[in-house]
């Protein structure tokens, strides 16, 4: 036991430097950009920090405790070691998982949402027969200041979304892609025809059943392209995009590609776009785009 009373404070500062540095190197090298919007990494790099700093204290008290101990002192010893040690395990095992290599692909992430969104729909449907279809108008989204965004004919938007460029193609990026996809919902017969360039995820019918900002595939369209939007985090991820109708081969679920096509309004409020060319290109980074409040 005596052993142990030496080595836990020992294993638990080094087990503390290790998460801190963990932390650090998760913030610093981006490892956490599919997770975590940009805002977030300086928090992340604060904690390592801290974690440091505490493994810091507690090295430097090591020496001096070791001289202090009295006779009193060693009979609570080896309760205090095996807190010490448990501490320890506990944050190596959460820096073992942090530095891991790992991946989750957009439909995994998007299916968090499926089963919860399918059921929801089920249910309100169940609830009441004569609720309006995914076709049929809906009130439009709110705005981060709280309104729903407005529009003008000709390509001029308010709201921070962006306008079409001389060309008349209109670019939806990352920052800009969630509000421009709230746009186009509130006021899809003004944008209908407008020609949109974007680069998202393939979502498969089976992907994209369920997830309530996608349109549901007919036979018309050839599958779904989609960016992950979150309020703060991947655990509030979730898909919005657009159904594409494309007579050529389709891409593999969950390939990045890049889209230029016209805009199609499908019934009242359901987003589809009529494909000129769909090339496969590489994830852009953050992936994710941000779903202002």
């Amino acid at each position: 036991m005596k052993l142990l009373d030496r080595i836990a404070p020992t294993l638990e500062a080094l087990s503390l430097a290790g998460l801190g540095a963990a932390l650090a190197w998760m913030a610093l090298s981006g490892r956490y950009g599919s997770f975590v919007p940009p805002s977030a990494r300086l928090g992340i790099l604060v904690s390592g920090v801290g974690l440091l700093a505490c493994a810091l204290a507690l090295s430097s008290r090591l020496e001096v405790g070791e001289g202090e101990h009295t006779h009193g002192e060693h009979t609570h010893a080896p309760a205090s070691s095996r807190r010490g040690l448990t501490r320890a395990c506990v944050a190596i095992l959460a820096a073992l998982i942090l530095i891991l290599p790992f991946r989750v692909s957009p439909s995994e992430l998007a299916a968090t949402t499926i089963s919860a969104r399918a059921a929801d729909t089920e249910d309100e449907a169940e609830a009441d027969p004569g609720a309006p279809s995914e076709d049929s108008p809906t009130a439009p989204p709110a705005s981060a200041d709280g309104g729903a965004q407005s529009a003008t004919p000709g390509g001029s938007q308010s709201g921070g979304v962006s306008q079409a460029s001389s060309s008349g193609v209109l670019e939806l990026t990352t920052e800009n892609f969630a509000a421009q996809v709230e746009e186009f919902a509130s006021h899809g017969k003004v944008h209908d025809g407008q020609r949109v360039e974007l680069t998202g995820f393939v979502m498969s019918e089976d992907s994209a059943r369920g997830q309530a900002s996608i349109p549901r595939l007919t036979q018309e369209e050839s599958f779904a392209v989609a960016r992950m939007a979150i309020w703060c985090c991947a655990a509030d991820a979730y898909a919005i995009g657009f159904a594409v109708r494309w007579d050529g081969a389709v891409p593999a679920a969950d390939s990045w590609v890049r889209v230029r096509g016209t805009l199609r309004l499908r019934g009242a409020k359901a987003l589809v776009i009529d494909a000129e060319s769909v090339e496969v290109t590489s994830a852009p980074d953050p992936e994710f785009v941000i779903q202002k409040r």
